[in-house]
Formats: structure tokens, C-alpha cells, sequence
């Protein structure tokens, strides 16, 4: 399992065996530099090594821990008598990745980082030049610089150094397009000073949250790592959400189950913006609707393609299949960039506009929505029009598309949310134009969406399988939880896609699905159920997340591992948002 630090600009991996396994560079979406996450011999890593009595011998499993209300990671283990205790952390902002290695006890004996860089995937041989303080690294668009201000024996891919307990070295890597991006990074060389200051930035940003005290202290500290994780995968340049910094860790490991996740989803950008504006950090919630509500077109759907890369371009989007690397658990093929993104998907306005509606409601910001009501009229008119049509639905399926009730019930919520905003801001005639027409939506749903045979809304009108994404209807107040036809879905759909007290999405899949399973407890809240609602939050922290609160997509039951990308980003928000429930916001 791996800690993660980042910048605002990319992230790290580190591992329990204080390797450092996964680094692309120089954002989030570049190619790799490290990517032994997918790869243990091919894909390269920075590996922590010790001689002691002549003998080489890797570090052996260490615990993690962040410093609290911040994304600094520890990681401590055990080299004979000695405790060696490693500090990550990327200064926010900087290009700039320090390993402090802090080394107490009464051996002496010689610590080396093994240097071995893969980049582009390990479809590019490394360039790599010896300076007098390190070791310049390059590859096609990427360089990396890796230095220590302390006495060491540097080779091509070593870097060695000799302890006398008690010692602190620090390690330095600084990154860029070109080497000289990488020694000007290097210039600041004060670790103590940016180590005090980064944990003071992320403890003042982490003060901003909306406290939940009243809660256990395991739920308080998942809910402030889910905050911190998600103010970890927002591009700082743009405002845009990753769904996780990872490709290729797969939905279910040996298969054809893996995909590129390194972009923004409107969708999860919307409900990472739901989440903060629920959780109090007003202006990290509204950067992300800026960046949603910037890329919407003019002309035609407002949002043509689900998913955009961090800059808002379509840049790196192409699927492509890499067979230099492995794939995780030899999960092939490995892919970078998504198909999906072609796709037609019509709930995405929907989420944008109940997005904007929940921080209107919820972030005291009340001057936003009324800024930004030319472009939601625009959203809106267009669902108005067009909800009718088909598309490829929330999941993504790669098949010819179909009425998904999921994309029904989201078109209804930019008509009627959008008619509650326009309401608020006076536009009568608007709100009045699309809450007729959302009666309509609602009233083709009930037509052509239930099954009567099952007792339970239907995946599509098309299509009558049991789907975890028709928990939106009671979700989004399209119609009420008490009513008869959503109580019979609920319990079908539990006694169906329930796994571990946990549910999937579908009955094709065999995993239980975070965003699904913390959709139901928001829905056993709604029905008054409180406590059945907190023991689905707590089974979901105590199964789909790592001992540092990292959540991922999906949970294997069976091999008892958590499985997909992580972190997910879809996976954190709706934790706050669930957290933010149980105390009375939705």
C-alpha cells in the first residue's frame, strides 16, 4: 500500500518499504517517470536500500502515518537496533519533492537510494548525467533533478551515504520540462524551513472545515483525509479535479479491467464541488465550478465530452494501450487516456447545475449563482430540449446507448434545480418554463422506467437490470423516499447488488462500489434510518480504505483488498458528503 504526497501539480507514491513508486511528471497527466506501482521490474522507482556487515538488504515493512491535518507523510522502520524514519512532502506550489530521512540508534552503517528511472512509460531510456551534488535524469519533455545538500557517494544510479546515528539527510528532487527548470528548483535548499512551513499551510486550510466533533474521532479523522485528499488532486493552475492520480489499477486485478483516471470528469468535479461547498471550503468548491462552468460550450450540448484534462484541453485524452509496462498484478493491458471521452453522456449538466444549487445553498456565497445564471439558463434550456435522447450513461458501458434512468432523473435535476435558482433570483417566468417541463421528465421516468416484473426502477428503459445508479431519484428529490415505488427499489436493489453490507453497482460486477454504497446510506438517512446509514459509512472506511484513509474505487470481498484507482476522488466526496448528511445537510 502507498502514501501519497503532491504539489498542486503532480503527485507521489511511496511505499510501506519506503520506495518511492509512482511519480509522473512534470502534472498529474504526464508520462511516467516511476512507475513500479504497475510494473515491480519494469517500471521503475527510487528504492531505499542499507549495508550492514557487508550484507545489502531492502528496507523491511514500515508503518505510514501523515502529520496530522496535513499531507506530509511519515514513514518509520526498524534497521536492526537503529529507527529510521523518513519525512515526504511536496511544498505546495513548487516543483520540488523532499525525502528527509531522519536515522537514530547505535549502528553505523551505509544508506543508498538505487536510482532506477523509467520514463514515458518505459518507452524511453533515460539520460543521466553525474553533477558534483547528484544526479540529473532526463527524458522526452521530462527532467529530474535528485541532490542532497549532505556528504554522499554519487554514482550514475546510486546515491550513497554513510550514518552515524543520530543524522538527518535530506533528499531533494526537483522536476521540470528541461534540466535547468530542475537546478533552479533546486536553489531553495532549507528543508527545515518548507517542512514547517507546509505543515502550517495545510493546517491552516484544514481549519476552514466545517468541524464533525460530534461524530467518533475514526470518523472525524477519515472525513479530514478525505478533505485533504481531494485539496491534493485539484490542479492548482486550473481548478480542475482529477478522478484519481492513477492509470490502470484494476477494477478487478488479472483482467481487462483498467483505465486512465488522471483527468476531470464534469461529473466528479460537480460532486467534489458538492462536497467541499457542504464541508465549508468555499473557495476550493468554487474554483471547481469556475473550471466546470468554463469549459461548457457555447454552442450545442454544454458539455460535449465527459472528461477533459487538467488544463481543460482534450489533450492525452486518445485511449492508448502501453505494452512496455505489465500492468498491476499483470493486469493488461495498461492505458493512458480514455475512450469515454467520446461518449454522450446527459446527466452531466444536471450535476452542474445541482452543484451550483448546493453551493448557493450551502456556502453563504449567495452572489454566484446569480453571476454565473446566463450560462446555467443556457445548461438548462438545452436539457429542456434535448433529455430525450440517449447516451452512454453514468457507468461508462461501451455499447450502443440507451434512455439510462440515472440521465433521465439528472436532466430532471437541471430542470428543476435550475428552476429553484431561477426562482430565487427572480426569474419567474424561467423557473416556471422548466419545472413544467420537469414534471414531464418524471412522468416519462414513472411511464417507461420501472419494472413491475422486479419491483425496481430499470438500469434504461431498454434495459431492466437491477442498477445502484437509479438510488439517484430518491437522492435527487425526484420523487420522495417514502414513496411506494422507490421503497421497493431500495430493497430490491439491496437484496440484488448487496455485498458485505456494501453495495455494487450492477450484478455484473463482483466488487462493492464506494460511490453506490455511500449513495445508499445518504438514502437510509433520507428514510430516517440513521444508524443503518452509519454502518454502511463505517464498513466503507473500515474495507475501501488504507490504514492512511486513502479511499478506492472498489472493494474485492473475497481477496479482501481494495481494488481500481486510489485515491478516488469520487470515493472522498461522497464520505463528506455522507458525513455532512448524518449532521443534517443535503
Amino acid at each position: 500500500m502507498y502514501g501519497i504526497v503532491g504539489n498542486g501539480e503532480t503527485c507521489a507514491f511511496i511505499s510501506i518499504f519506503d520506495s518511492l513508486d509512482w511519480l509522473c511528471l512534470p502534472r498529474f497527466d504526464s508520462p511516467t517517470m516511476f512507475a513500479r506501482a504497475l510494473d515491480s521490474e519494469r517500471g521503475g522507482s527510487i528504492t531505499l536500500w542499507y549495508e550492514a556487515g557487508g550484507s545489502i538488504l531492502p528496507f523491511e515493512t514500515g508503518k505510514q502515518a501523515y502529520v496530522e491535518d496535513t499531507n506530509v507523510l511519515e514513514t518509520s522502520t526498524a534497521v536492526g537496533d537503529d529507527m529510521v524514519r523518513t519525512i515526504d512532502f511536496m511544498p505546495f506550489g513548487e516543483r520540488r519533492l523532499w525525502r528527509i530521512i531522519g536515522v537514530s540508534g547505535p549502528q553505523r552503517f551505509r544508506l543508498m537510494f538505487d536510482l532506477d528511472p523509467r520514463p514515458d512509460y518505459n518507452r524511453a531510456g533515460p539520460d543521466i548525467t553525474v553533477t558534483e551534488n547528484g544526479v540529473m535524469i532526463t527524458g522526452p519533455g521530462q527532467a529530474l533533478y535528485v541532490s542532497s545538500t549532505e556528504p554522499a557517494v554519487i554514482k550514475k544510479r546510486r546515491i550513497s551515504f554513510d550514518v552515524e546515528p543520530p543524522r538527518t539527510i535530506p533528499l531533494l528532487l526537483t522536476y521540470g520540462e528541461h534540466p535547468h527548470d530542475c537546478l533552479k528548483a533546486a536553489e531553495s535548499r532549507d528543508f527545515v524551513k518548507e517542512y514547517r512551513v507546509e505543515v502550517e499551510r495545510w493546517r491552516r486550510w484544514a481549519a476552514q472545515a466545517n468541524p464533525v466533533f460530534e461524530l467518533s474521532p475514526r470518523l472525524h479523522y477519515y472525513y479530514m483525509r478525505s478533505l485533504l485528499i481531494l485539496k491534493l488532486l485539484i490542479y492548482d493552475k486550473t481548478g480542475a479535479i482529477l478522478a484519481a492520480p492513477t492509470t490502470s489499477f484494476p477494477e478487478i486485478v488479472g483482467r481487462d479491467a483498467n483505465w486512465d483516471y488522471r483527468f476531470c470528469w464534469v461529473r466528479d468535479g460537480a460532486y467534489c464541488a458538492e462536497a467541499l461547498a457542504l464541508a465549508g471550503m468555499r473557495e476550493d468548491a468554487r474554483k471547481l465550478l469556475d473550471f466546470l462552468l468554463g469549459i461548457a460550450s457555447d454552442d450545442g450540448k454544454p458539455y460535449q465530452y465527459p472528461l477533459v484534462s487538467v488544463d481543460g484541453t482534450l489533450e492525452g485524452t486518445e485511449e492508448v494501450l502501453i505494452d512496455t509496462l505489465a500492468g498491476f498484478g499483470n493486469s493488461r493491458p495498461v492505458r493512458i487516456g480514455n475512450k469515454a471521452v467520446d461518449q454522450r453522456q446527459n446527466d452531466l449538466e444536471g450535476e452542474v447545475v445541482h452543484a451550483v444549487y448546493l453551493y448557493d445553498k450551502y456556502s453563504g456565497d449567495t452572489g454566484y449563482a446569480k453571476e454565473h445564471f446566463g450560462q446555467l439558463a443556457r445548461i438548462v434550456d438545452y436539457v429542456r430540449g434535448h433529455w430525450r435522447e440517449k447516451d452512454a450513461g453514468i457507468w461508462e458501458f461501451r455499447r450502443e446507448h440507451m434512455d439510462y434512468v440515472h440521465s433521465k432523473t439528472m436532466c430532471w435535476a437541471a430542470l428543476e434545480y435550475g428552476a429553484k435558482i431561477a426562482g430565487r433570483l427572480g426569474h419567474e417566468d424561467r423557473a416556471a418554463e422548466w419545472r413544467d417541463e420537469a414534471f414531464i421528465v418524471r412522468d416519462d421516468v414513472l411511464a417507461n422506467g420501472w419494472s413491475e416484473r422486479k419491483k425496481c426502477f430499470k438500469r434504461s428503459y431498454q434495459d431492466d437490470a437491477y442498477d445502484a445508479s437509479v438510488l439517484a431519484v430518491p437522492l435527487m428529490n425526484m420523487l420522495p423516499v417514502d414513496h411506494p415505488k422507490v421503497h421497493t427499489s431500495i430493497k430490491s436493489i439491496t437484496d440484488h447488488l448487496g455485498t458485505g453490507g456494501l453495495l455494487k453497482r450492477f450484478e455484473e460486477e463482483p466488487h462493492a462500489f464506494m460511490l453506490s454504497s455511500l449513495w445508499l446510506a445518504q438514502v437510509m438517512m433520507k428514510r430516517g434510518r440513521a444508524v443503518s446509514a452509519l454502518d454502511i459509512i463505517n464498513r466503507a472506511a473500515r474495507y475501501a480504505s488504507s490504514d492512511l484513509g486513502l479511499f478506492a474505487e472498489e472493494y474485492d470481498m473475497y481477496y479482501q483488498r481494495l481494488v481500481g484507482n486510489i485515491p478516488q476522488s469520487f470515493s472522498h466526496e461522497e464520505f463528506v458528503k455522507s458525513i455532512q448528511m448524518l449532521l443534517g445537510k443535503e
